[in-house]
Order: C-alpha cells, then structure tokens, then sequence
C-alpha cells in the first residue's frame, strides 16, 4: 500500500508545475505557518464583504432549509441536482464561517509555542546542561499539557456543536412535522367543506339582518318559553308556529345574532326556502349545519375523515353518511352548548325526516354530554305539531304582541314622506296601517311601499279608504296598480315574466330550479319582435313589483325569483282562478302552457341561437353545454301535453287560444319542427334515453279523442298532435338504440305504422332525420369519453327504413293538410 501511494503521489508531482509544486510542500517553520494564517485572514475580510453583499439573498433561502431538508427525505431525488448545492453555499455562507474563525484563531495559538522548538534548537547546541533528561522532561511536558489541554478543548467545542446541531434538527423536523401536519388538516376540511356543498345561508342572515326594523324582536327574550329553553342545561327544543309574512324569519335571525354574541356557545343556522333548490331539502340543511360545525373547529374535520373518504362521491348525496357525519361532529366538538336554529321547517320538502333526524341527536348530545338545543320556525301545519307536540315548548306569534312595534315601523317610514307633512296625518297612516296588518311585517311593508309612491295626500287618503285586507287582496292591488300604468309592450313584458318565473313547474329543467336571465331574455325578445332588450334587469325589477326580482351572485348567472314564497303562492292560485279574479299581469297564466309554448315555438323555429345550438350538437355527438334548449323544450311539450283548457274563458281568452293554437299547429305541421326534432334526436340517441319517447307517449295521451274539446281551434290543435306524434313515436321505434325504446318496467315499446304515413312529406323527413342518426349511440359509446368539441360528425350513412318512397326525393318545404 505505502509503495502503491509514493508511486501515485510521486507521478502526480511529476505532472504539476515547479511553481505548483512549490505550493504543495509543507511550511517548515512556526513563522511560515503564522503566514499563511495571516493570508487566510485577508481574504477572509473580501469574503466577508461578498457575505454582507450576498446576505439578502442567503435568508431567505435559509428560512426553509429544515423544511426542504424533510423534502428531500421523501424524495433524494432532489438532493443532488438542485439542494445540494444550494446547501453548500448557505454551508458556507453562515455557521461554517464562525467555526472557520474559530479553528483560525486555534491554529494561531498552537503555532506560537512553535517558536520555541526553534530557540530549543539553539539551545540544545549551545548548553549541554540542558541535556539532561530531566530538564528536557520539563520543558517538553510544559508544551505537551498546553497542546493536550487545547486538543481537548476543541474535542470539547466540536462534541457540543454536535449535541447542538442534532437538538436543532430534531427541533427543526418537530416543527416541519406540525407544519405538515396543520396543512393536512386544512387540506383535509377543505376536502370535506368541498364534499359537503354546503349552501349560502350567510348572506340569508345578513339581507334579514339590514331589512329587520330595530327593536322589533327583542319581546321574544322576555318570553317564558324562550328563557326556559335558553336556561336548559339539558337538550331542549323551542317550536315557532306562525303565518305567512308574520316576521318568523325576523324573529330567527335575531335570535341566531343573539346566540352568536354568547361566549362558549355553538349556533348552526339554516333558512329553508322551498324556490331555492340548494335550500329545501333535507339532506341540504344536515350538509350545511356540518360545515359551519367544521369551519369552527379544524379538527373536527378529522373525526369524520373516516366517513368521506368511504363515501367515495364528489359530493355528499348520501343522508345516511352526513347524517353519521354530523352526529360524531356534535359528539366531538368542544362546545358544551349547541344550538341549531332552522327557519322555514315548512318549507323543507321532506320536513318530517329532518325533524326526526335532529330530535334523535339530542338523545346523542345528551350521551355525550351535549346540551343540544333545536329552535324551529314554521307555519301552523298539522303534522308539524304533530311530529314536535311530545318535545318541547311551542310559542305561536299573536297579532297583539307586535302590533307596537309594526306601528312604530309605520310611523318611521311615513316621517320620511313629502306627501305627509302632517303629523296628525302621519299617525293615521300609522294605525289603519297597523290594523290592517294584523300582526303581518310582510304585509305592513308592502303596503307602505305602495303608499310611497303616491303623489298627493288625496292619493294617500284614497288608498287608506280602500286598504287591502290580507296579503291576497295586497298582491292583487299592487298588480292591478301597476297594471293601469304600463303601455301594451310594457304589459306584455310583465306577463313574460310571471308566465316564466316558477320554471321548476316544468317535467325536467336538468339541474336549473330557477328561471335564468337568460332563459327570460329570450321571453321577452318573443313579445318585442324578435328584437333584444337592453339593460332587462331593471326593467324586470320594476315589472316584477315587489313579488318578483332579480337575484344576482358574483360566480353564477342571474336568475329570476319570488321575492317571499306567499308571492310564489299567490302566481300559483291565480292559474285556476276565475278570470275576474286575476290581474290583468297575471291572466295569462290561466293559458300558462299554450303562452309558453307558443314561445319555446318561435325560439325553436326562428331564433339564431336555437340553429347555432343544433350546429353544435352535430359537432359534438349530442353534447349540450349551458344552452336554453331544455327550458325551451320543456315550455313545448307542457303544450303538447295539455289535455283540457279552463272549464271557463271569456271572450278575449278565446281569442287569445285561436291566436296560440294556430302557431303551435303551424309549428307542427311545417318545417318549423325540424330544428327541434333533429336536437332532440341528437341528445338522446346518443344518451340512449327513454324520456323522449316517454313523452311523445304522455303528447298522445293527451290528444286522444277522449279529450275532445268545444274549442274548435284547440280542437284543432289536438287532432295535429295525434296525426304527428303518431308518426314522431313509429320513427323513434323504427330509428332508435334500443335503450330509447324501453319502458320504466324495462319492456319494448312498439308502435305501428301510422295509416297514409309514406303520404306526409313532414313524416319522411323525420324517417330521414331518424336515420341520419340511428347508429349515433354505438359510434359515441365506441368512442368512449367524448371532450367538449370534437370534428364535426359529418355525413353519417342513412340506414334504410320503410321504403315508402325513396330517401332520395326533394319533399316540398310547405305546410301540410294533417286534416
């Protein structure tokens, strides 16, 4: 081995230079060593300086070296292209350089006893008597206890930095695990809070919070039932039974703003409303209820970690798994007291199940050492006392108790008008007011908004001698007043809008519950001559009169809603009342369906977007995005499914029938239907879905001779729908995937083919559009996941039906006879 080393350290030297080699030889004494500590301290300075130059740079690096270093434990790839040398500068850039200082100031002090080998020279030629061994034992043993006791100290020095260094990564991974840890945590919630989809209940509580008049509900913390129910230190349940308009939400959102300002306390919130699709169901208020519960407390969301992750679902469709969820949430939180507080119970489309969802966490609060308190506000239903009688206190709101403060409300908004100088007159305006209201805050601010925009005392005192009695006769009287301002386009405008608003009446609007700017745009295009309004959100706001406004968000379109669910009530009664009964705005919802189709009729038939959609359906093998094909769609088969028109019309309703049932006859019997047709043929061959032929099915139901009618246009009007849907159903079955012929029990449908078919050009055109797509749902399930837009499908091969006449043959594009 030594030979092997002199033969390589030897052919090493030979390869340097003389200057080189020079460089590489040892210092021989104290003074030469002393030298190159001096050199190495004049850099040192320049180094320095480039450390002050580059510290800006260093500490920010350095501030996450103990998290990248837990990185690079997981993952060694990154250590050596990237971390490694980074590593090495900061190495080098901070602690190294301290310890360099050290071990420079140690050399220096360990050559300075040098110099004295070099006198011990002198010496030792000069004096024999230091020759003795004795003496020379006393000198050497003075210098090897300075150089042990300094090879000791530094032993010393590098075993604490040791100790140091280890303390400081084992402090420094602690910390990079709590991190990670807390990230998790927070990925975690965020995941779940995703999962849960919870609704917007917190702009619900702040709208009633800036409408609610001051010191209107502060009564009810006087209430026996209330304290009771406040003081229980055990689960409790308080029930709020009340009218329509009558201030129950009022009432919940100051007691929830209460709540919240109580220490220790934990209040879930939830205002059920029965047009909100996101805000009336069951599974909707659990979801909701358990997410504020995570957002209070983050560790929560690892309690029920478990239950998401087995779910398996984007989102939580589950009421088993989030009922399970919120129970061992409630079981789990820090909070002694719980209080769940859910306003329009009534207006929950499964309210019974919700109620005995909650009631049974009480008997699990109170396991668990929870005190849950449930506070329900609802309408004097039936089953609703029924289901809560045996669980606690019910406190039912009395006109008498708010008669106070509804008229002081009055008297504060009528101070403010010009018209009412007086004050005598100011407190008149107050009390019929308040009488009328009959407890109702609903009521009394609807009406204060009519007599504000009277113009004159007279008008004023008018008004107040024929004030409405109840909310029917109010909402009547706004819209007949309104009504008697508007010129014939305005009215017509008005009627669009309360014809479309509750779209949700329709069969299947795919996943829209509320009618979508959109959607009424085009609406109100129909009755402005094809032409498109500007600026429609005011003016539908102005139109709608306080039953119907306009609701926008920052992330989501527009939509179109009743302002309060009596609004919604009262459109409904007026579609089966007597004519003299109804406002002229609303009148036309006793023909609601030939109104609405005759507009899905124009749209399908005439308007650009509807031949821009059909264009991209063909592009993108029947693959819709946000389009208004559905609503218009729907809006048409609610006329073709019509059976019956109301048992009594007046003359201008005739009138109107005539005029609607020759536009749907003419739609159905031209060209007119083909854009339609070949959409609907195009989303559900290609899905494979029933519902198409499920609804030419119900269209002839409703057009069989059964439901002959003394009307003679609408008579009409059912005899095109037989001849035509008879034709539509056997082309389904002649052209369609099997999966679009079945029935709910899962049996085949036929249909034969119609007498004096191959006679109708129209009938031949929907056997070729049928055609034209029969094999649409093999070639997109062949194809697997389809992206949004593809190639454009292109010519398909036309499969041969019944030869009628050839496929070939030009058929005139003009109405036919379907007598």
């Amino acid at each position: 081995m030594t030979d092997a080393w002199t033969v390589v350290l030897q052919q090493h030297l030979a390869s340097l230079s003389p200057l080189q080699q020079q460089s590489l030889k040892a210092t021989t004494n104290a003074g030469a060593c002393l030298d190159i500590i001096r050199l190495a301290r004049g850099r040192r300075k320049g180094y320095d300086r480039l450390l002050q130059a580059l510290q800006g740079l260093i500490d920010p690096i350095k501030r996450f070296e103990g998290v990248i270093d837990v990185i690079i434990q997981v993952n060694s790839g990154i250590a050596s292209p990237i971390w490694g040398p980074v590593r090495l500068v900061l190495g080098l850039a901070s602690e190294r350089l301290a310890t360099l200082q050290n071990i420079a100031a140690l050399l220096e002090r360990l050559v300075e006893p040098l110099f004295r080998f070099q006198n011990y020279e002198a010496l030792f030629r000069s004096n024999a008597a230091v020759h003795s061994q004795s003496s020379l034992r006393n000198v050497l043993s003075s210098f090897d206890k300075e150089f042990r006791d300094a090879s000791e100290a530094i032993r010393h020095c590098w075993t604490e930095v040791d100790i140091a260094a280890n303390a400081a990564n084992i402090e420094e991974a602690q910390r990079a695990r709590a991190a990670e840890n807390s990230r998790r945590a927070v990925q975690i919630r965020t995941d779940v809070l995703r999962w849960l989809c919870p609704s917007n209940v917190q702009d619900d509580l702040r709208e009633q919070s800036l409408t609610r008049m001051v010191d209107s509900c502060e009564w009810i913390l006087e209430s026996p039932e209330y304290d009771a129910f406040t003081r229980s230190r055990e689960s409790a349940v308080l029930t709020i039974l009340g009218r329509p308009g009558e201030g129950k939400t009022f009432l919940a959102t100051f007691v929830v703003e209460t709540l919240l300002q109580t220490n220790n306390t934990q209040v879930l919130y939830f205002f059920c409303k029965a047009g909100d699709p996101e805000k009336r169901s069951a599974l909707q208020v659990l979801r909701t209820l358990l997410a504020q519960l995570l957002r209070s407390d983050i560790v929560l969301s690892e309690v029920i970690e478990e239950i998401y992750y087995n779910n398996g679902h984007a989102v939580a469709q589950s009421v088993v798994d989030v009922n399970a969820a919120l129970g061992l949430a409630l079981r789990a939180t820090q909070s002694p007291d719980v209080y769940i507080v859910i306003d329009g119970l009534d207006e929950c489309q499964n309210y019974l199940d919700l109620i005995g969802i909650l009631l049974e966490f009480t008997s699990n609060g109170a396991a668990a050492g929870k005190a849950l308190h449930l506070m329900f506000c609802a309408r004097d239903h039936a089953d609703i006392y029924d289901g809560l009688k045996d669980r606690g206190d019910f406190l039912r709101l009395d006109a008498i108790s708010r008669t106070a403060s509804i008229r002081a409300y009055a008297l504060q908004r009528v101070s403010h008008l010009r018209a009412l100088s007086s004050k005598k007159l100011q407190q008149l305006v107050a009390d019929e007011v308040c009488n009328a209201a009959q407890g109702l805050w609903l009521y009394a601010r609807l009406i204060l908004d009519e007599i504000q925009h009277l113009p004159n005392t007279t008008m004023i005192q008018h008004q107040l001698r024929n004030i409405p009695r109840g909310l029917q006769q109010l909402y009547t009287q706004i819209l007949t007043t309104l009504a008697s301002t508007l010129d014939d386009w305005q009215l017509g405008v008005a009627q669009q809008i309360f014809l479309w608003v509750d779209i949700d009446d329709f069969a299947l609007v795919l996943t829209k519950d509320n009618l979508s700017l959109g959607v009424l745009e085009t609406a109100l295009q129909y009755v402005s001559m094809g032409e498109p309004v500007h600026e429609p959100i005011p003016l539908i706001r102005r139109l709608g009169s306080h039953l119907v406004d306009v609701f926008e968000a920052d992330d989501d379109p527009a939509t179109i809603d009743f302002v309060h669910h009596t609004a919604r009530q009262y459109v409904e009664w007026s579609s089966t009342a007597a004519p003299g009964q109804v406002p002229l705005v609303l009148k036309p919802r006793r023909l609601r369906e030939l109104y609405c189709g005759a507009t899905a009729a124009w749209y399908l038939s005439q308007h650009p977007q509807a031949k821009s959609d059909c264009r991209k359906l063909r592009q993108t093998y029947g693959t819709l995005g946000d389009v208004q094909y559905f609503e218009m769609a729907y809006a048409l088969w609610g006329a073709f499914k019509l059976a019956e028109l109301p048992t009594c019309f007046d003359d201008e309703e005739s009138i109107q029938i005539t005029r609607l049932c020759g536009q749907l006859i003419q739609f159905l019997s031209s060209d007119q239907c083909l854009t339609w047709i070949e959409m609907a043929l195009l989303i559900n061959y290609s899905g494979g879905f029933s519902v198409l032929l499920d609804n030419i099915e119900d269209a002839l139901a409703a057009s069989s001779e059964a439901a002959a009618s003394t009307h003679s246009s609408f008579e009409a009007f059912r005899q095109v729908r037989r001849v035509f849907f008879r034709d539509y159903a056997y082309v389904i079955c002649c052209t369609g995937p099997a999966q679009c012929l079945l029935s709910t029990e899962g049996e085949r449908r036929d249909h034969d083919a119609p007498a004096d078919f191959s006679k109708r050009p129209l009938a031949h055109k929907l056997l070729q559009l049928g055609c034209r797509y029969s094999d649409l749902h093999d070639k997109v399930w062949s194809m697997g996941a389809l992206p949004a837009k593809m190639v454009q499908l292109g010519p398909l091969p036309i499969r041969e039906g019944p030869k009628f006449f050839p496929l070939g043959e030009k058929v005139s594009d003009e109405p036919m006879d379907m007598g």
